[in-house]
């Protein structure tokens, strides 16, 4: 028989952050200016809990000592957030119920920098499932703070795959121009994105004209006021991002009154084989696959991309098979909040509507069950 206390193993070790402790040998000052704090901690603890000052004990990096004291200087992180990255290491406690979301945002970013993978993971399943509506109105901050890391790739996803399933807000924004050059080819990139390509195509030119002070006030729908060295500015900025736009499946008259004036910014092969597919029906050999897009769907229930999975399994097809847009009408006949929930009501209006997607979500623990009826009710 094997016994577990770790609860009492964590109240102990909490023990030893008190401020009177005297055996500490390790000194983290963090913060800078004067929103600063000295935390006092031992070496082997730090040690076993975080790859970054493991390695930094063996080799001697980051690290100064004197009188047998370690010394980190860690200026960028804040003193909140560094109690909340000591306490889970003594104690493995980490409660985020009082806690602002900019600093919780702000410990995955400490948590990347101590390698400290397990508090990563858990911070972006936390926000993702108890922060959403926070996420959704701070995507750039979001994004800004944390797209370099590789390690948060989990609510980099989410972000930006709540982008591409309403794209509108986004773009709109004015701060849509100072979007950083790698989250821009991040959204581009997606399959999923919903809006429209040419749309994409014109968001596109507007954010490198807007990276360029001197084409600011450029009429995009007056080039004759754009003088060589202009294109050659704009080509410059957006070279990386014009393979990422999907040519083929923008209509020839928007290529020919959207795309083809800044024709000089595409390679010229790229540029004859699209003027070939739109006006000599020709196929090109190579080509960006479509954008699956979103199944429109009226519910409260799912998401748009929960109707393409669903679509899927109607047609005995793995689930994350692509589809394309209208490929498929969702209409709804029955809402049980909107209906009432009795059986005579639901065989009403279900009775003789065809191929039927049921589904219901269990109030008591959220859950989404349902069912396909391929015939008529």
């Amino acid at each position: 028989m094997v016994s577990e206390f770790f609860p009492g193993l964590s109240q102990d070790f909490s023990q030893l952050l008190v401020d009177d402790i005297d055996d500490y040998n390790v000194v983290i000052k963090v913060g800078e200016n004067t929103n600063t704090k000295e935390f006092h901690a031992h070496s082997n603890i730090l040690r076993a809990r975080s790859p970054y000052f493991k390695k930094a004990f063996l080799q001697n990096r980051r690290v100064t000592k004197e009188n047998n004291i370690f010394n980190f200087i860690k200026p960028n992180i804040s003193p909140i957030v560094f109690e909340m990255v000591i306490r889970y290491m003594y104690s493995g406690i980490l409660d985020l119920r009082e806690k602002a979301v900019t600093d919780i945002l702000y410990l995955l970013v400490a948590s990347d920098e101590l390698l400290m993978q397990g508090l990563i993971t858990f911070v972006q399943k936390y926000l993702i499932e108890n922060q959403a509506e926070w996420l959704q109105d701070n995507l750039f901050n979001v994004l800004h703070t944390l797209f370099q890391f590789e390690s948060c790739k989990q609510l980099q996803d989410y972000c930006l795959e709540s982008i591409c399933e309403d794209p509108e807000p986004f773009f709109n924004s004015p701060k849509f121009l100072t979007l950083e050059k790698n989250i821009l080819l991040g959204l581009l990139d997606r399959d999923d994105m919903t809006m429209d390509e040419i749309e994409l195509w014109n968001n596109l030119i507007k954010w490198g004209i807007a990276q360029n002070s001197e084409l600011n006030g450029k009429n995009v729908t007056n080039l004759n006021s754009w003088n060589k060295e202009d294109f050659l500015t704009l080509k410059s900025t957006l070279d990386p991002f014009i393979s990422h736009i999907r040519y083929f499946d923008i209509s020839s008259k928007d290529f020919y009154n959207k795309v083809w004036p800044f024709k000089t910014l595409l390679p010229e092969e790229l540029f004859e084989n699209i003027v070939s597919f739109h006006f000599a029906d020709t196929q090109p050999e190579n080509k960006l696959p479509p954008r699956s897009g979103k199944l429109p769907v009226d519910s409260i229930i799912i998401k748009p991309k929960y109707a393409t999975i669903l679509a899927n399994w109607t047609q005995r097809k793995d689930a994350n098979v692509r589809i394309l847009k209208n490929e498929y009408t969702f209409n709804l006949i029955y809402r049980g909040s909107r209906d009432g929930f009795d059986t005579d009501t639901m065989r009403s209006k279900c009775n003789g509507q065809g191929a039927t997607i049921l589904v219901i979500k269990i109030k008591e623990n959220g859950f989404i069950i349902g069912g396909y009826n391929p015939f008529n009710w």
